[in-house]
């Protein structure tokens, strides 16, 4: 874009007297209408171009078409082009000679028609760049033969204003794609609602991962991560981790969670998504089976939500369906579980909440090492016989003895029950 100083450059006087030119290089001619302006008044000269604006739009029309295969590519008939550019022409040189005031509607229109029209933002600017070339032009021929004092004072405010239009112009354009990302994502989302709600055998979920752009087989997972009303969006950003790691996925969050059906090709991309979720878990995560087909994604998503459900809440773990077997049974009904961890743990449960813990946790850790006291004991780093105590403790308070299989059995899995029912140590 020109500087005051390059235009002012263009002000000084011919040295032998003859009249001031335009630019060298320049394709511009005076009008068949265009005479100069017997005024010293820059408004004056801005008055001169207003009355040219037809022609002046015409020329520019054709110096953009030919200056620009961005817009001789676009859907935009030269009739609507010269209409648009009219318009800008009108309201900057309204603007410019003062018989109206800021007026960036038209900016704004072509801004958003272009973006809309795919036409590149540069050659936008680019348009308004040869407007101001044009107008120049055009000025110092009107104001030839007077007092070109006028012209400075003229090109400031012009190229001012052509900047105004410029970055209303960009930021329309800017505006346009992202409603358009926005309603792209919503359109998106709701797709892949229709999607998890619909059957298997439903025709039109084809349709629907067809517009997803999901091939027709592959090997697909959903992922249930679950979030706490509040609380900062589970798997912030990890549709473009995963895209990193080679693995196509669509998201939507919904209160309470966020699902994600994701496209993983090998078992070792499995292995690599599982490990992804893992390190940026937050809180219980849930992963289904793999399936081969989109249409199966409802009965996935049931899947991912019983898996994440096998963690205790407020955990942050992944959870694949199928590898905690105990779990799921109890994840599948929740009022049983719950009824089952107060009728074998009940006297436990009612313990105030130290003891209660120590309890369970010295219990959880026995399983866990295989019932071996010594074991325990080196690893809470306490003598064997008080993790005897404990356990003996437990016993009198259950009716259950541990070296019972059948007893220990349900111990074990009423263990499960309260945790997954959110008995945890505190």
């Amino acid at each position: 874009m020109p500087t005051i100083e390059s235009m002012t450059a263009l002000t000084e006087p011919p040295r032998s007297g003859s009249p001031a030119l335009p630019p060298t290089g320049s394709t511009a001619a005076p009008s068949s209408g265009s005479t100069a302006v017997p005024s010293s008044d820059s408004t004056a000269v801005a008055r001169s171009l207003l009355v040219e604006v037809d022609d002046l739009a015409t020329e520019l029309v054709g110096r953009i078409l030919t200056g620009d295969h961005a817009y001789a590519e676009a859907a935009l008939t030269e009739a609507q082009l010269h209409l648009v550019v009219r318009d800008n022409l009108t309201a900057l040189l309204e603007q410019l000679s003062g018989s109206a005031g800021r007026r960036l509607q038209p900016a704004t229109v072509v801004g958003r028609v272009k973006a809309e029209l795919g036409v590149p933002i540069a050659a936008v600017l680019h348009a308004y760049r040869m407007a101001g070339r044009l107008l120049w032009e055009r000025a110092l021929i009107a104001a030839a033969g007077t007092n070109l004092d006028v012209l400075p004072r003229l090109g400031s405010e012009m190229w001012r204003i052509l900047d105004d239009y410029s970055g209303a112009a960009a930021d329309a354009y800017a505006d346009f794609l992202n409603e358009r990302v926005r309603r792209h994502d919503f359109e998106r989302r709701a797709m892949l609602r229709r999607l998890f709600d619909g059957e298997a055998d439903d025709p039109t979920q084809r349709d629907i991962a067809r517009a997803l752009h999901l091939p027709p087989l592959g090997s697909f997972v959903v992922v249930y991560a679950e979030t706490d009303s509040g609380a900062v969006e589970p798997l912030f950003g990890i549709e473009e981790r995963l895209r990193a790691d080679f693995v196509e996925s669509i998201w939507l969050s919904e209160p309470g969670a966020r699902i994600g059906l994701l496209n993983v090709a090998t078992a070792r991309s499995h292995e690599r998504v599982l490990s992804r979720l893992r390190s940026h878990a937050t809180g219980r995560i849930g992963v289904s089976r793999p399936f081969p087909t989109p249409g199966s994604a409802g009965t996935a998503l049931r899947e991912a939500e019983l898996a994440g459900r096998c963690a205790p809440p407020g955990s942050a773990t992944v959870t694949a369906y199928g590898s905690t077997p105990i779990p799921l049974v109890l994840a599948h009904a929740p009022s049983a579980s719950r009824e089952l961890a107060d009728d074998v743990l009940g006297p436990v449960l009612e313990l105030p909440p130290e003891e209660r813990d120590t309890l369970l946790d010295t219990l959880e850790l026995w399983f866990e090492c295989g019932g071996s006291n010594t074991e325990v004991a080196q690893r809470l780093h306490y003598h064997r016989n008080t993790i005897h105590y404990r356990l003996r403790r437990i016993e009198t308070l259950t009716d259950r003895r541990c070296s019972d299989p059948k007893a220990a059995a349900e111990l074990y899995i009423a263990l499960h029950a309260a945790r997954l029912a959110g008995v945890d140590p505190a």
